[in-house]
C-alpha cells in the first residue's frame, strides 16, 4: 500500500489552545541565502508562557531539524506531522531557539525559488496565507498571536532584499575560505505586532524604482525582475499607489501605519497580489508587457487598491480566526472600487462596470450546493483556503455596498475610523464592527436593525431574486406593482431587506420614474411609488446598490431586446445583460439566443466597459451551454466578425484594444484559426492600427497546436523569439497540447511519475494544454485512467499536486453524463481531511449538470431554427 501523506494543518481547536496558552510573541530570525536549492534558519522564539497545563508546539514544515533549546537548555527534538513540541517551559518569559535546514519551494508557498530562463538570474519571494510562514521558519502559525519580528539575512552580494521594514545596516561578510560567493548581512529593524502569514521577504536580482518624494510622505519602492525591466512604467504604479495612500488616509482618517511602502512583481505567483505588511507582492504579469486595455488597466489598479487597502483591512486590525477572512477581502474589494471612483474615475470610469462584472463569480457561488454564509465557521485551515472563494470576495463586497446604501457614507465611514483607531496593531471580530456600524446607524436615525440585517444577510447563505409583477389597466397605466422575492435554491430559503432603486420607463425607453425602495424580507412587496404611472418597462436594481438576481419581466425584456442602447447611464443596460446571462445559467434561455443578442446589440454599443462585459459572458455561454457542432463554428466565426468590424469601426485606440484582446478570445473554428496562424507568420493582421503583442501571438499559437501537431515548427520559431518565462511555459502547454495519441499517453504517465516534482505553474500549464475539449477522439482512453488512478493520487501525494491532478485533468472532453456519474461514485471515497478536493468535485458536478442542460436546451433551439 502507498504511504499516507502526513497531515499538514492547523485547526481552530489546536488555534484557541495555543491562544489560551501563550501571549506577547516575538522573532528573532536569521537566514542564510544561497543561490542553490536550500537555505539556513535560526530563530528565537520568545513568548509568555501562562498555561503550564497546556502543551506547546511550533509549526514548521520543513527539511530538518538541528537543535532545539528552551531557555538556554538542549532539549530532545521532538518534531512530527509538522509541529516541534517543547519540553522544560516555565511559567512567564521563555525562549526558545532553533536552527533547521530548509529548502525552497517551487509551488508558490513558504519561500518560493526561481530561475529565469531569459537570462538566468535568481530570484526568491515568501507566499504565506493562511499556512506557509510554517514553511519559511518554525512559528505559531495563527493570525490572533500577532508578533514581532527581527530579521537578520545573508545573501549574494548581488541581490536585493526586501522585507516588511527597510534594512538599517548592510555589511559585507568575509569570504569563507574556499568560496567565491560574496555575501552581504542585511539587519531589518523590528517591525510593529503583525501576524506571521503578513511577514514577507524577497531577494534576487531585483531592480529597483524609487519614488521616496511624493506628496503622501512615505517612502515608496518598487521592484521587479531584471528581464521584466524594460517593459515597466513606474510613473502608472506609483501613480496609483499616491492617489490610494490619500484617500485610505483621508476615508480612515488614520495615517498609513507601516513606514514604508514597497511593492513587489514576482514571478510564479498563485495569487493575484498579497498584502504583506509594508511589502506587498503581485504576480509579475501585472508588468504588461503588450499594450493594455483600458479595462486591463482598470482591474491591475483595482487590485493594487484592493491590497493597500489591507495596510489597514487586515494588517492593522486583524480576525482572530480565518471565520472572518471575508472581513478582509470583502472591504478590501469595496474600498479599492470606492478609491478609483473617489480619486482615479476620469481616467478608469468603467469601475463600477467592472464591479458589476466580478459580482457574477458570487452569484455562482453562491447558486452552488456548497455555498455558504459570508462568516462560516472554518474547522481548519484547509477549509479556510477554499473560503478564498466568490463568497468572501464578491459577495461579501456586494454585500458591503448594500450597508452603505443603507446606513448611508457618513455613518459608513465614521464606524470604519473608530474601528481603526479601537482595534489597531491587534485582532477583532466581525460582531466587534457590526456593533460600532448599528451605533453610528441609530446615532444617524436609522430604524434598521444592523444586527438582525447581519445575521439575515452574513450569517445566513443564500441568493434571493427579485422580479417585478405589472399589473395595468386598458389605458396601460400601473394599477399595481409588486416585487416578488424568492430564494435562488431551495435549500436557503431566507428572504431579505433589499434596498434598491427601481426606474421605469416608457415603450421607447424614456425615463418615467426612478425610485429609492424597501423590499421586505417576505414573498412579497407592494409599491406605491409607480401607482398611476403610465409605463411600458421596468429595471430593477438601477445603480447595482442590491445584492440580488433581477428576473425581467416579458414586456420589459421585449422591449429592451430592441431599444436597449437607447438607456443613457452605462450601468443600467449592462444590468440587463447580467439578468440575461442568469436567464442562460437558469437554463431559462438558450446560450445561441444569448449570442444571437449580442451580436445584435454589439455593433450598436458604444461603451467600451458593457461590450467588453457583453463579449465575456458571451464567452462563458459559448463554451460551456453549447454542443459541438457545425452550428458552433458558424456561431463562433459570426461573433469574431462582429468583433473585428468593431476594432475597425473603434472611436479611438483605446476602444480597439479592447475588441482586439477579445478577437483573439473569439478565434474557434479551423478556418478563423488558420486566418489567424498567417496573422502570426506574417507579423500583420492586415486591420490598421493593430499589430499582434507577444502575448497575442502565443495565445493563436497554442490554439493551433490543439488542432495540429505541425504547429512544433511554428512554437521552436516563437521560442526564439520569446526566451522569457511565458514563451517557456507556452512551449509546455503547445507540446501537452499536440493532437497525438502516443504523445498524450506519455504525458499522461510523466504526469502520475513525475507531475509532483514539477514546478506548480509548469505542471497546470502542461495540464491545460493536455485537457482540451476538442480532442475527445485522441483522449478518450483517459477518462477512465482518470478514475483508475485520482484516488490513490489524493491519497498519497501532496496537497497542491493532488489538486492540480483533480481539476486541471476532470475529463472534460467526454460527454458530461458520464462524468457526473463517475464524479459522484468518487466522492464517497474521498479522505474526511480533504475537504478542498470533495468541495471542489461537488462544484464541479453542480457546473457538468447545469451545462449538460444547457446544451440541450440549445441543440434544442438550433434544431427548432
Amino acid at each position: 500500500m502507498a504511504e499516507q501523506v502526513e497531515k499538514y494543518l492547523l485547526t481552530h481547536e489546536e488555534a484557541k489552545v495555543r491562544s489560551r496558552a501563550i501571549e506577547d510573541v516575538s522573532y528573532e530570525l536569521r537566514l542564510g541565502l544561497s543561490k542553490g536549492e536550500e537555505y539556513s534558519g535560526w530563530v528565537k522564539v520568545s513568548f509568555t508562557y501562562k498555561d503550564p497545563s497546556a502543551e506547546i508546539w511550533v509549526d514548521f514544515k520543513g527539511k530538518l531539524v538541528q537543535t532545539v533549546t528552551v531557555n538556554g537548555t538542549n532539549i530532545e527534538i521532538r518534531y512530527k506531522d509538522n509541529k516541534i513540541w517543547f519540553s522544560g517551559l516555565a511559567e512567564g518569559r521563555n525562549e526558545v531557539v532553533i536552527e533547521y535546514e530548509n529548502k525552497y519551494s517551487h509551488d508558490g508557498y513558504g519561500l518560493h525559488y526561481f530561475k529565469d530562463p531569459e537570462d538566468g538570474e535568481i530570484y526568491l519571494y515568501t507566499q504565506h496565507e493562511p499556512f506557509a510562514c510554517n514553511r519559511y521558519f518554525p512559528c505559531f502559525d495563527q493570525p490572533d498571536l500577532k508578533a514581532t519580528l527581527e530579521l537578520t539575512i545573508a545573501a549574494p552580494s548581488e541581490w536585493l532584499v526586501i522585507s516588511n521594514t527597510n534594512a538599517s545596516q548592510k555589511i559585507a561578510i568575509p569570504l569563507i575560505p574556499g568560496t567565491t560567493e560574496k555575501q552581504i548581512l542585511h539587519i531589518f529593524p523590528k517591525t510593529p505586532k503583525i501576524s506571521t502569514y503578513l511577514y514577507a521577504l524577497c531577494a534576487g536580482s531585483y531592480v529597483e524604482h524609487r519614488c521616496d518624494d511624493n506628496p503622501t510622505g512615505i517612502k515608496l519602492g518598487l521592484y521587479c525582475r531584471k528581464s521584466l525591466n524594460k517593459y515597466l512604467i513606474p510613473e502608472r504604479y506609483f501613480g496609483w499607489t499616491i492617489k490610494g495612500l490619500q484617500f485610505y488616509n483621508e476615508f480612515f482618517a488614520y495615517p498609513y501605519p507601516f513606514g514604508k511602502y514597497d511593492q513587489v512583481f514576482v514571478p510564479e505567483f498563485n495569487m493575484g497580489a498579497m498584502e504583506n505588511v509594508g511589502c506587498v507582492t503581485y504576480r509579475d504579469q501585472y508588468v504588461l508587457k503588450d499594450t493594455p486595455s483600458n479595462i486591463q488597466l482598470t482591474r491591475v489598479c483595482d487590485t493594487f487598491l484592493h491590497e493597500m487597502a489591507h495596510m489597514w483591512f487586515g494588517d492593522l486590525v486583524t480576525m482572530k480566526w480565518w471565520e472572518d477572512l471575508w472581513l478582509n477581502e470583502s472591504f478590501a474589494s469595496i474600498m479599492s472600487v470606492f478609491a478609483m471612483e473617489g480619486k482615479l474615475y476620469d481616467v478608469y470610469p468603467t469601475i463600477w462596470l467592472d464591479f458589476l462584472g466580478g459580482k457574477g463569480w458570487g452569484y455562482a457561488t453562491d447558486q452552488l450546493s456548497t455555498t455558504h454564509p459570508i462568516c462560516t465557521p472554518v474547522n481548519d485551515t484547509d477549509e479556510c483556503e477554499t473560503n478564498f472563494d466568490g463568497i468572501s470576495y464578491a459577495k461579501g463586497s456586494a454585500v458591503l455596498k448594500q450597508l452603505y446604501f443603507l446606513v448611508g457614507r457618513d455613518a459608513f465611514m465614521k464606524s470604519l475610523q473608530n474601528y481603526m483607531q479601537k482595534y489597531q496593531y491587534s485582532n477583532a471580530e466581525f460582531n466587534n464592527l457590526i456593533d460600532l456600524i448599528a451605533e453610528q446607524a441609530k446615532a444617524a436615525g436609522n430604524p434598521i436593525d444592523i444586527h438582525q440585517w447581519a445575521d439575515r444577510w452574513v450569517r445566513t447563505a443564500g441568493l434571493n431574486e427579485l422580479a417585478a409583477l405589472i399589473e395595468k389597466d386598458e389605458q396601460g397605466v400601473i394599477t399595481k406593482f409588486t416585487v416578488k422575492q424568492t430564494p435562488a435554491l431551495e435549500a436557503h430559503p431566507t428572504l431579505r431587506d433589499h434596498k434598491i432603486i427601481i426606474e421605469v420607463f416608457d415603450e421607447d425607453l424614456n425615463q418615467v420614474k426612478q425610485a429609492e425602495v424597501l423590499i421586505l424580507p417576505q414573498p412579497e412587496t407592494v409599491l406605491e411609488e409607480f401607482h398611476g404611472l403610465k409605463a411600458s418597462c421596468a429595471i430593477l436594481n438601477v445603480g447595482d446598490w442590491g445584492y440580488c438576481k433581477v428576473r425581467i419581466d416579458d414586456g420589459s425584456f421585449n422591449i429592451l431586446k430592441h431599444h436597449l442602447n437607447k438607456i443613457p447611464e452605462p450601468l443600467t443596460r449592462q444590468l440587463v445583460y447580467r439578468a440575461l446571462w442568469d436567464m442562460v445559467r437558469d437554463i431559462k434561455t438558450s446560450a445561441v439566443e444569448f449570442i444571437e443578442f449580442v451580436v445584435h446589440q454589439i455593433p450598436g454599443e458604444n461603451n467600451f466597459g458593457i461590450a467588453n462585459y457583453a463579449l465575456e459572458i458571451s464567452s462563458a455561454a459559448f463554451h460551456s451551454y453549447i454542443p459541438n457542432s457545425q452550428a458552433k463554428e458558424d456561431l463562433a466565426h459570426e461573433l469574431l466578425e462582429v468583433i473585428l468590424d468593431k476594432i475597425k469601426n473603434a472611436a479611438n485606440p483605446q476602444d480597439a484594444i479592447v475588441f482586439q484582446k477579445k478577437a483573439i478570445h473569439a478565434i474557434y473554428n479551423r478556418s478563423d484559426i488558420d486566418r489567424a496562424i498567417e496573422w502570426v507568420r506574417n507579423d500583420s493582421t492586415n486591420i490598421e492600427g493593430w499589430k499582434l503583442g507577444q502575448l497575442d501571438r502565443w495565445s493563436i499559437i497554442k490554439k493551433y497546436a490543439e488542432i495540429t501537431p505541425e504547429a512544433s515548427s511554428l512554437v521552436e520559431e516563437e521560442l526564439k523569439r520569446d526566451q522569457s518565462d511565458t514563451g517557456h511555459l507556452s512551449k509546455i502547454y503547445c507540446e501537452a497540447a499536440y493532437p497525438v495519441l502516443q504523445a498524450k499517453r506519455e504525458r499522461w504517465e510523466n504526469y502520475l511519475t513525475e507531475g509532483e516534482k514539477m514546478s506548480r505553474y509548469e505542471r497546470e500549464e502542461s495540464m491545460s494544454g493536455f485537457n482540451r475539449e476538442k480532442q475527445a477522439d485522441i483522449l478518450s482512453w483517459c477518462c477512465d485512467e482518470y478514475f483508475a488512478k485520482v484516488g490513490e493520487v489524493i491519497n498519497t501525494k501532496d496537497k497542491e499536486y493532488s489538486k492540480d491532478f483533480c481539476f486541471f485533468l476532470v475529463p472534460g472532453y467526454v460527454e458530461e453524463g458520464v462524468v457526473i456519474e463517475k464524479l459522484e461514485k468518487l466522492l464517497p471515497t474521498l479522505p474526511q481531511d480533504r475537504f478542498d478536493i470533495s468541495r471542489g468535485l461537488r462544484e464541479t458536478i453542480d457546473d457538468l449538470k447545469r451545462f449538460k442542460k444547457g446544451k440541450e436546451l440549445s441543440a434544442a433551439y438550433l434544431a427548432g431554427k
